[in-house]
């Protein structure tokens, strides 16, 4: 399954292709995946990597893409809180599906997002799916894995390779699906001509080098690159399925936005998104819109101001009345 488009908007020009299979084992193919352009929002990337089992897991991607790119394409939230109101929606509508259909309980999914909104670019990431940016030559990782392994190498108890090899490697500790409440790792980068920027679920990052994937992604167009690391990957066994994105910004228009960026780019910033809108109301105030009404918004009064203006309008009529009377 491949897919290939380019963007129509003026000045940002993007081109992207992805490509997605069962892999060498592996009967079904419980990988979901879109990219194109988001009407007002700029162009979108979605990888999803579903578990579960036959069917379930493909249910659980496949209605975590559709979810996330409906939700966003809705929102009129600036599009760092678009892209966490759309990722706790997905986990919703995942996880309630499975408590109405018992046959798919249990079925989760890892979701990565990519948003190019002109220079900036912002990155969606629950799971152990990946997205790595590809510039001058080298090649970065954009999000961090989710999964036993990862988490023992962060802690220096593993190595890369011998997580790369480890029978506990396939354990994901955050996906969507499986609880009501998710860690999101919301991550913001600049965007520069030329970019190019993969997404793919583990089946790919598993089994191929980033040498192979900074080589193939860089010599190929976007959509022959997607289908070659795939096809590289299955020439290697490929043990579950294999998906790739792969997206290249040709040129930009820089535009101002409507919101801000915090200073750090190293770090993804996390979010607990449960079932309220108090993580994503947090998320509106740190990429918070810019302007006077924002200034004024993020006072320690803001919340009292009809108490203030009530009280001024009462002592304005004291005024008067006193006045008056003399």
């Amino acid at each position: 399954m491949g897919l290939q488009s380019a963007t129509p908007r003026p000045g940002t020009h993007v081109l992207s292709g992805g490509f997605s299979d069962a892999g060498r084992v592996r009967s079904v193919n419980q990988d979901s995946f879109f990219v194109g352009e988001v009407p007002s929002k700029g162009y979108l990337a979605l990888v999803a990597d579903g578990m579960g089992g036959h069917q379930t897991g493909e249910v659980a991607s496949q209605k975590a893409v559709e979810a996330f790119r409906r939700e966003l394409q809705r929102s009129r939230a600036n599009p760092p809180a678009a892209i966490a109101r759309a990722m706790q929606i997905a986990n919703h509508e995942v996880y309630n599906y499975a408590m109405d259909h018992p046959e798919h309980r249990g079925m989760g999914t890892t979701l990565t997002a990519l948003l190019v909104d002109d220079q900036v670019g912002l990155i969606g990431h629950v799971g152990d799916s990946r997205a790595y940016l590809i510039r001058d030559e080298e090649i970065t990782l954009l999000t961090h894995d989710h999964s036993w392994v990862a988490d023992r190498v962060r802690q220096g108890m593993l190595t890369e390779d011998e997580a790369r090899h480890h029978r506990w490697r396939n354990v994901i500790t955050n996906a969507l699906g499986s609880t009501l409440k998710i860690r999101l790792d919301l991550r913001h980068f600049e965007i520069r001509s030329g970019d190019r920027v993969l997404l793919c679920s583990d089946g790919v990052s598993m089994l191929l080098s980033d040498t192979t994937m900074l080589q193939i992604v860089s010599e190929y167009p976007p959509e022959e690159a997607a289908r070659k690391l795939v096809l590289e990957a299955d020439n290697r066994g490929s043990p579950d399925n294999v998906t790739a994105v792969v997206v290249e910004v040709s040129s930009i228009l820089e535009r101002a936005k409507r919101y801000q960026l915090p200073h750090s780019y190293q770090e993804p910033k996390t979010i607990d998104l449960g079932e309220t809108m108090s993580s994503i109301r947090k998320v509106e105030e740190d990429f918070s819109v810019q302007g006077f009404l924002s200034q004024l918004r993020r006072q320690s009064w803001y919340p009292y101001r009809g108490w203030l203006l009530g009280s001024l309008y009462l002592i304005l009529l004291f005024v008067l009345f006193s006045t008056t009377w003399r």
